[in-house]
């Protein structure tokens, strides 16, 4: 099912949300690895580790706070406003499994929100390959809302759920690939 000829969603509108969406990938991908310099940065040497660790926070706090969330928010925003001129949109398959990958996101967004403030008070107990290994999350979650959005015409909830299935499976295999063997010490 296409839109009409006569789409009622303003095409400003559409390139806003997309921007929205693209700086808040943006934002969330450079956080996470700005988290895995700051725990490599956790084990230097005095006075480097203070410096490094202080610089570290502020720099994650300007891309939380001054990027991500307002871009988050603008997303989530515009989205409503066209969900809001195109109901209809609602009674699509695809549009329920986007929801769906949307509200996964939102749960990730929030464990990076929870990682920093961790991270801020140097409270983590991650290895530098763990916090390697959560940056990849996004890239996965992109790559599957890719699929997603140019899959649509074919989307259903069974494609949805087996894509979450496929996306959580790819997840577990990087994790236990990467676990240290046991009684191995980490130097990060």
């Amino acid at each position: 099912m296409e839109p009409s000829l006569i789409d009622p969603i303003p095409s400003y509108l559409k390139a806003l949300e997309l921007f929205a969406l693209v700086v808040w990938f943006a934002g969330t991908f450079h956080i996470v690895r700005l988290f895995v310099a700051h725990r490599d940065a956790m084990a230097t040497w005095e006075p480097d580790r203070t410096i490094l660790t202080n610089k570290f926070s502020v720099m994650e706090h300007g891309a939380l706070f001054l990027v991500i969330w307002p871009a988050m928010l603008l997303m989530i925003l515009l989205g409503g406003w066209m969900l809001y001129l195109r109901p209809d949109l609602l009674k699509w398959p695809f549009m329920h499994v986007f929801l769906g990958y949307m509200a996964l996101l939102l749960v990730y967004h929030g464990s990076v929100h929870r990682l920093h403030r961790r991270m801020k008070r140097g409270e983590v107990k991650w290895s530098v390959l763990q916090l390697r290994a959560w940056a990849q999350g996004a890239t996965l979650l992109l790559f599957f809302l890719i699929l997603l959005v140019v899959l649509r015409a074919r989307m259903t909830w069974v494609w949805g759920a087996f894509g979450l299935l496929v996306l959580g499976a790819v997840v577990m295999f990087i994790v236990s690939s990467l676990r240290r063997p046991a009684g191995a010490k980490d130097h990060a």
